[in-house]
């Protein structure tokens, strides 16, 4: 799931730089999605929906580091916080499964 979300937000970066890069751009940021889908698809095969969807999450994570490292957009406060939380949530739930499947 986690490689998911890398191929999704850089999709999406793509499909952004679309409107000053041209088609190519485009085109590219729509097979980074599909690849994204189609290795979600894979990751539902084998583990649980409770604990991959959350982790889609983490593409909010990915766009951010995006926009500021290669768009140069701005940090803020809270963005980083809203990434600690992502983050935070995305490890409790994770984290969480296996414990339920050893109680009685």
């Amino acid at each position: 799931m986690i490689l998911s979300s890398v191929f999704v937000s850089f999709g999406q970066m793509f499909w952004k730089m679309f409107h000053t890069e041209g088609l190519w751009a485009l085109i590219l940021g729509l097979v980074l999605y599909a690849g994204g889908a189609l290795v979600m698809i894979v990751a539902y095969k084998y583990g649980k929906l409770s604990v991959l969807q959350p982790m889609l999450c983490l593409a909010y994570v990915f766009a951010i580091f995006i926009a500021v490292f290669i768009l140069n957009e701005a940090m803020t406060p809270f963005r980083l916080a809203g990434i600690i939380v992502i983050i935070f949530g995305v490890i409790m739930i994770g984290g969480g499964d296996s414990e339920e499947e050893k109680q009685p």
